[in-house]
């Protein structure tokens, strides 16, 4: 499951398990606010609905999540 996390100057994608949003917004200090936990497709979705079908204009392509998930990385980051 991954949280997408907004922070002021970028957004975040994460695999790390929090309880609430109040446990991320206290683990960043630039947080303004978070969505998730959600599958990899629903962020899929998220990002298709926000930024349209190209995930060339989106803040991580599909292979980023892919990747994400994949590897031993908890986080990945990308400016906006």
């Amino acid at each position: 499951m991954l949280h997408i996390v907004f922070l002021r100057d970028a957004l975040l994608l994460t695999k790390k398990h929090y309880l609430s949003w109040r446990e991320i917004q206290d683990a960043f200090d630039d947080y303004m606010t978070s969505l998730g936990p959600w599958s990899a497709e629903d962020v899929t979705s998220f990002f298709e609905i926000d930024y349209g079908q190209d995930d060339a204009s989106w803040p991580l392509s599909r292979q980023d999540i892919a990747d994400l998930i994949a590897s031993d990385r908890d986080e990945l980051i990308s400016a906006e």
